[in-house]
């Protein structure tokens, strides 16, 4: 004979909710107030993430769209998700995401996650569909990867609906024609919000012009592969110390001339060299030291880092690091 949750004792209940598992835990409160208010606890016990993988499945004569989700836990050892949860493509989009997904999406579940894997093949229009889709059911994105065949559109595209994603991995190459062919700069209608954006090897399609306007509010950024001239550097520095939310940034460029000629024009941007190190004793072989700066922001307490150095398999290619500098602790501070 069933008998009511609620006739069971009270440390009975908080018993059989502590080993619920996320979804059946959410889909119990959803049945009236009070198991709302019962499973406000047991909620906040659960840690973990729930994983998005997009894909094309291929078999002998066709391909059709798959999206894969599943949950792992970090609080319970159950899985929520079987093993391999595969959701069907119909009418344009994914039958029943919005159910479940509306786990992290409610306010029960705040130490939940999402993290994605997209791995676009052509044609890309689904797996663009289906980032509109989650996009516009507003769930927060802890780390999203992007993969596909070249194709600047799908480049452009991507960078706006995932502008919100903590963390953002594009490894998507432009085409061969993409300087003569494609305009890189007028798609892009607003600034990422990225806290951590990687274009991965591909990102020669990159300018000034980005950094300074699209990427200006990212925190860490890292340009693999990336092709700048020294003018670009400096354009993106002086920018920088007017206002910016970048905070470490890593590329390569090609120098125009010299350590001395590169040294003279951070000066004018007022950067302070800082002093190699000093050796006291003669025997003691020091390791050459990559020239470096520091820089501050204008209207901030912010200083970076900036340091140059030359891989050995390449004579005029250069990388290029800017890292926040950390705060000195204060005399009176420091324990004697």
């Amino acid at each position: 004979m069933p008998i009511a949750f609620t006739r069971f004792h009270d440390l009975v209940q908080n018993e059989i909710l502590d080993l619920m598992e996320c979804y059946a835990l959410f889909n119990f409160s959803e049945t009236s107030k009070r198991s709302r208010s019962l499973s406000q606890r047991p909620a906040k016990l659960h840690k973990g993430n729930m994983e998005i993988m997009f894909g094309v499945l291929r078999e002998t004569s066709s391909s059709f769209p798959s999206l894969k989700l599943a949950y792992s836990s970090t609080s319970h050892s159950a899985h929520e998700f079987p093993t391999s949860l595969f959701l069907e493509f119909k009418d344009s989009k994914f039958e029943h995401l919005e159910e479940y997904l509306s786990v992290r999406h409610s306010s029960l579940f705040v130490n939940m996650t999402i993290s994605m894997v997209f791995y676009c093949d052509p044609p890309f229009e689904t797996a663009f569909v289906t980032l509109e889709h989650l996009a516009e059911l507003g769930y927060p994105i802890e780390e999203c990867d992007i993969r596909c065949d070249p194709d600047n559109e799908a480049i452009v595209r991507t960078l706006m609906i995932l502008n919100k994603a903590k963390i953002l991995y594009l490894n998507c190459k432009p085409t061969e024609d993409f300087k003569n062919n494609f305009d890189f700069k007028t798609p892009f209608t607003g600034s990422l919000e990225n806290e951590k954006l990687v274009l991965f090897p591909y990102s020669e399609w990159v300018s000034a012009w980005h950094v300074i306007n699209v990427f200006n509010r990212c925190r860490e950024i890292t340009l693999f592969d990336s092709y700048f001239k020294e003018s670009e550097v400096i354009e993106i520095l002086r920018s920088w110390k007017i206002g910016s939310s970048i905070r470490h940034l890593k590329l390569s460029f090609v120098r125009a001339g010299s350590n001395e000629d590169f040294g003279a024009k951070m000066i004018e941007i007022n950067a302070e060299p800082v002093p190699e190190a000093v050796n006291e004793d003669p025997n003691i072989p020091v390791p050459p030291v990559s020239p470096s700066w520091l820089l501050r922001q204008e209207n901030t307490n912010v200083e970076v880092l900036i340091s140059i150095v030359q891989p050995g398999h390449n004579g005029r290619k250069w990388f290029f690091t800017m890292k926040e500098e950390s705060k000195l602790a204060s005399e009176e501070n420091v324990p004697v």
